[in-house]
């Protein structure tokens, strides 16, 4: 059974249309004998409620510095609406979801994470374990996951936890063999072209002689280190309607593969 992991985030998951398309890609891949779950970010959400509560925050390094209040609306937002809408689309579509976030079973528990300058940020986390015996059940038995990456430490502390690294940390601990990353870009220029595949080796000298550039870089390395982990393929791409998932699957995709010889 091969098992994809989806990574969207919260500007995908506002455009129109796209939750619906998404959906019905998904089904396809289960209807071919692939076990799907999707991890999401709502970035946009959370800045939206934070401006209706009128609540100001700051970045330190980049990353946004979460309070208790923030941390409170961070939590509904994620693992409440965003996390039901994505749900709720997949159930019209036939699909058996349900939706959990880390803190449910326990299933990524994480610790507290300083700004790259070593300053506090508050309630941000990053995983350090992930428990997969209750993915692994959903799976088994064809429900597909929707993850919202708020997660727990071992005291009971709640944490925002980047989507991107929580998406790397679950395929790794799952031995997901296709990990998607569904992107605002169509996937890794290269020469001004998307390039089809990269392998893994080839990436710090594309960083090198500066063809990868700005925020692909750490993609690139999460990639290779997710792939270093056990994950089989890691996928960046863009959106091109329902047929996106399928196709990317093929070798007819239209985003880059990242791959080990």
């Amino acid at each position: 059974m091969q098992k994809i992991m989806i990574k969207i985030g919260g500007s995908m998951v506002n455009s129109f249309g796209f939750l619906s398309e998404m959906s019905t890609g998904i089904s396809d891949l289960i209807e071919n004998g692939a076990a799907v779950s999707v991890v999401h970010g709502g970035g946009k959400d959370i800045n939206e409620e934070l401006a209706r509560l009128n609540k100001t925050f700051q970045f330190i390094d980049g990353q946004r510095v979460t309070d208790t209040e923030t941390m409170f609306a961070v939590q509904r937002v994620l693992s409440g609406d965003v996390n039901k809408r994505i749900v709720n689309e997949l159930l019209k579509q036939g699909v058996k979801a349900v939706g959990i976030s880390g803190v449910d079973g326990n299933t990524a528990i994480a610790e507290k994470l300083l700004s790259d300058s070593g300053q506090d940020l508050g309630f941000v986390g990053e995983i350090i374990n992930v428990n997969t015996e209750l993915l692994d059940l959903f799976a088994e038995n064809g429900w597909a996951a929707v993850i919202s990456p708020v997660s727990r430490d071992i005291d009971g502390n709640i944490y925002n936890i980047n989507a991107d690294g929580a998406a790397s940390s679950i395929a790794v601990a799952q031995k997901i063999d296709d990990l998607v990353f569904v992107s605002d870009v169509p996937g890794v220029k290269i020469g001004g072209k998307v390039a089809q595949k990269i392998e893994i080796d080839e990436i710090e000298n594309l960083i090198e002689i500066g063809e990868i550039t700005g925020g692909m870089i750490p993609k690139l390395r999460g990639a290779a280190a997710a792939i270093e982990l056990g994950v089989k393929r890691v996928h960046i791409c863009g959106w091109n309607g329902s047929k996106t998932l399928v196709e990317e699957m093929s070798e007819n995709s239209t985003g880059t593969t990242i791959y080990r010889k």
